[in-house]
């Protein structure tokens, strides 16, 4: 990625332009100019940050690269609510941690639901024709519906904002590369 700073603001290119225009003229074919920083471009470095607690700060000139800093998120903070005199009418946390915990509890409830939905239909027959659901499909809703619990009770145990944003649940787990078995012929 490549930058140039314009009348004091920064405009970011994945890749130089192929045609550029500046107060020298017209350049064609600008993509492969040997030194593109004569003309103001710059590799655009981007730090590594964890996009959970921290952020990227506005993107800067830092001498030889445009760059940003990393800043830390106060996923704990709080911030004022004010009327439109400017008064403090209440003060919220930056993160309502009973909210963050409801939104996952609800998106682990919806995967569930979808994925029982294929085999509801075996209960729907249970219930109108005393037709016996085949075991192997009760044990697999009985997992799904026991995950669930159990990461609705994990939810509900954690204590930060922070631990309920880096929460992570797989019903079914994507085995790892040192898991799979190499094909053999």
């Amino acid at each position: 990625m490549k930058a140039i700073e314009i009348n004091g603001n920064i405009k970011t290119f994945r890749r130089l332009p192929n045609v550029w225009e500046d107060e020298n003229g017209l350049h064609l074919n600008f993509t492969k100019v040997a030194d593109p920083k004569q003309y103001g471009f710059y590799d655009v470095v981007t730090p590594q940050y964890d996009k959970v607690s921290e952020r990227l700060s506005a993107i800067y000139f830092d001498g030889d690269k445009f760059t940003y800093d990393v800043v830390a998120i106060d996923l704990e903070g709080t911030h004022d609510v004010l009327d439109e005199e400017g008064n403090v009418i209440e003060t919220k946390p930056n993160y309502d941690i009973v909210e963050l915990k409801a939104s996952k509890i609800q998106d682990i409830k919806t995967e569930a639901g979808k994925l029982l939905s294929p085999t509801d239909w075996y209960v729907t027959r249970l219930a109108e024709r005393a037709v016996e659901i085949p075991q192997e499909i009760a044990d697999e809703r009985l997992d799904i519906v026991t995950k669930s619990d159990t990461f609705e009770t994990e939810i509900n145990a954690l204590t930060t904002v922070e631990e309920v944003l880096r929460y992570t649940h797989a019903f079914y787990p994507q085995p790892s590369l040192d898991e799979v078995e190499p094909l053999t012929e």
